[in-house]
């Protein structure tokens, strides 16, 4: 982002001057009087609005340090429209407030009203409906991670964004891209749902759509176009080979048709992968710098080691030394087995290309996953009124007090202390108990038992869990007394296999990077191998 600042008083200059320090890259204006407060500023000379109008569209964002009637009248007749003008933020001279003035959203004033604050100690105002509501942003919740707005939606954007912050229906649909655009550490409001398919979803029943997908004319989408906002996400790799030599204009085309025929976005295309003997050839270099996606290549040994290849040939495994490119190079770089689009051949000009699709799989952790509302799923109430989360009922009390426990070969304590549960980890037991009954391990030799604790006083490793063992005498320990951390991050995929991995009596290093296990510090007077065999004696017991 370019920044400019400006400032015109003593005071607004030493507010630059603070500015500056953290933002060092921006441009700093101030008049002679502030001079010695701020050195490394340029001069500002009056009048202001003489000085601002020819380079307004110039810099991303203004910051300025004057009252806001005169930064209104400023930019009054500079304004184009959301889409191109520069974020602007007031700031008083005392640096008591940070007020976005305009692009709150598409410009990112809001977002930098919010550093502005944070530099000055001052108090962010912002007044967008959406940002203020804690709720979702549908023309910006796609800006973190690079996704593109469709230029078709644009006039659907603020009906969608008016359906959000007055509690009408908003469905999100998503075909593609990163799952984690929900960005608060909260259930989402009640009148937004998620889904992922278009099919069989009425269109009348709802005010607005937030459709992310990376295919160039989705599916089921006609109908609802004058209500709907259509992200792009980079989700797309493109595997391409090529005879050597082949100009630019052959390859452009072939891209083009080859994403028509196929139905894909060019704007959700994130990187073009090739094999080592084609890290110089001009026309791809070309056509990366062109289109402004990367250009990375690998080599035969790394290409014939991918699984996932529909369509060898061993005249490329002649010429190559591995039997496909344009497959293995798609599947090697979106790091998928799985093709979107298969091995398809062009030829223009007498020069020959192949090309395939990769689609980059997402996931998001399963904490996360429940913030938002899925359609379909219904809230239950159980019979003494209480909400029950995920379906579940609620058990009744056994009349029988001597009732022995049931066997578990693993008993998991995870922690849902009120801390961690801002982090996500509220209501996690539920849907981890519903998990094991899927896979089969809630009962039985195997059967895997969770419960819920307050505050395992490990909040420095956000939500935690530990694990212990039931050992039989002839066993020694796999993973009992195992800490893990962060584990509101782990995927449902995640879960799983730590799951199948204490089952088999597998090792939890294995399955899980060394981020989810926590250090434990032992103490000077006892060695960790007396720790461990402490434990097992426990275990056995």
């Amino acid at each position: 982002m370019k920044i400019a600042i400006h400032a015109i008083t003593l005071n607004g200059a030493k507010q630059a001057q603070r500015l500056h320090r953290e933002l060092p890259f921006a441009d700093v204006f101030v008049t002679e009087v502030g001079a010695e407060q701020c050195p490394s500023a340029s001069l500002l000379t009056l009048p202001l609005a003489q000085f601002i109008a020819p380079d307004f569209h110039h810099y991303d964002c203004h910051i300025c340090l004057f009252a806001t009637g005169i930064v209104s009248r400023i930019i009054a007749p500079l304004l184009q429209d959301k889409r191109h003008d520069p974020a602007v933020i007031c700031v008083d001279d005392q640096g008591q407030f940070a007020i976005p003035m305009l692009s709150g959203h598409r410009g990112g004033a809001n977002a930098m009203a919010q550093r502005v604050a944070q530099i000055l100690k001052a108090m962010p105002v912002v007044t967008t409906a959406s940002d203020v509501a804690n709720t979702l942003s549908v023309d910006m919740m796609g800006a973190t991670f690079g996704w593109t707005l469709d230029p078709q939606c644009e006039a659907a954007i603020t009906s969608v964004s008016a359906a959000v912050v007055n509690e009408q229906p908003v469905l999100v649909v998503q075909q593609a891209g990163e799952k984690n655009w929900w960005p608060y550490k909260r259930t989402m409001p009640k009148h937004i749902y998620c889904h992922g398919e278009l099919v069989g979803i009425d269109s009348d029943q709802w005010q607005g759509l937030v459709l992310i997908s990376d295919l160039e004319k989705p599916d089921y989408y006609q109908s609802w176009q004058h209500k709907a906002v259509l992200w792009r996400p980079k989700s797309l790799v493109l595997g391409i080979g090529c005879d050597r030599n082949t100009p630019l204009s052959t390859i452009r085309a072939g891209v083009e048709t080859f994403l028509t025929e196929n139905n894909l976005s060019s704007d959700s295309v994130t990187a073009i992968a090739s094999i080592a003997l084609k890290a110089d050839e001009e026309g791809l270099l070309a056509y990366s710098k062109q289109q402004q996606w990367p250009f990375v290549t690998y080599s035969a040994e790394q290409l014939s080691t991918v699984e996932g290849i529909e369509n060898p040939s061993a005249y490329v495994e002649k010429i190559t030394g591995v039997a496909s490119v344009a497959e293995a190079a798609a599947l090697k770089k979106s790091q998928t087995n799985k093709l979107l689009a298969a091995k398809w051949k062009f030829k223009q000009d007498g020069y020959n290309m192949t090309l395939a699709c990769c689609r980059i799989e997402k996931e998001e952790a399963l904490s996360k996953h429940n913030w938002k509302n899925w359609l379909g799923q219904q809230v239950k109430i159980n019979a003494h009124g209480s909400e029950v989360v995920k379906g579940y009922q609620c058990k009744p009390k056994h009349i029988d007090l001597n009732r022995p426990m049931l066997y578990h070969r693993h008993h998991l304590l995870l922690c849902e202390g009120a801390r961690c549960s801002k982090e996500g980890s509220k209501n996690l037991t539920h849907d981890l108990r519903a998990m094991l009954k899927e896979m089969n391990l809630a009962s039985g030799d195997n059967r895997i038992k969770i419960s819920r604790t307050l505050c395992a006083g490990a909040c420095r490793n956000r939500a935690t869990l530990v694990i212990y063992e039931r050992l039989a005498s002839h066993e020694t320990p796999v993973n009992n007394g195992c800490w893990l951390r962060n584990i509101e991050n782990l995927t449902m995929t995640q879960w799983r296999e730590l799951f199948t991995a204490l089952a088999g009596r597998v090792s939890l290093n294995s399955v899980l990077d060394p981020e989810f296990f926590a250090a434990i510090d032992y103490p000077e007077t006892g060695s960790e191998d007396n720790i461990i065999s402490g434990t097992q004696g426990l275990a056995q017991q």
